[in-house]
């Protein structure tokens, strides 16, 4: 039994959640700031209302923010999911634990290197929490099962 119970491992996903769904929540504003800075809209309407210019496609400075936004929602679903199966099947809460801080780091990462064009550093980030999440999941299903078949 590790020193962490699983109401201390349920508090650590809620926070490390939290501070992904804040995340990936000022990326989505920040593709509206841009535009509107930028002065430069997708869709026709913000163009006219807003005073600016429709561009079709978007600046590139506000599609790199906008790509960094739905890298995070692809990643987000499998990490909260199996999260939340890993918390719900009383697995091993130090790995639990490790798994979710792994993520978290792996993705501000991945934001940072997606917005300064730091092509190497923003894949290693991704392999990091995409392996997070397998691994995160597969053990969570295995603790799942474990009780079945024992």
């Amino acid at each position: 039994m590790s020193g962490l119970s699983s109401n201390a491992l349920l508090a650590i996903f809620a926070v490390v959640s939290a501070l992904l769904v804040l995340k990936a929540q000022v990326l989505g504003a920040a593709t509206a700031a841009t535009r509107g800075r930028l002065k430069k809209f997708i869709n026709p309407e913000d163009a006219v209302w807003l005073g600016g210019e429709h561009v079709n496609p978007d600046d590139e400075r506000v599609q790199r923010i906008f790509r960094a936004h739905r890298n995070d929602l692809e990643n987000l679903l499998p990490f909260f999911v199996g999260g939340t199966i890993y918390v719900l099947s009383s697995a091993a809460t130090m790995a639990g634990a490790a798994y979710f801080g792994l993520f978290l780091l792996a993705r501000y990462a991945h934001t940072f290197a997606y917005l300064r064009q730091k092509a190497r550093m923003r894949r290693d980030a991704f392999t990091l929490g995409w392996l997070a999440t397998i691994v995160l999941n597969i053990h969570a299903a295995w603790a799942t099962l474990a009780p079945v078949s024992a």
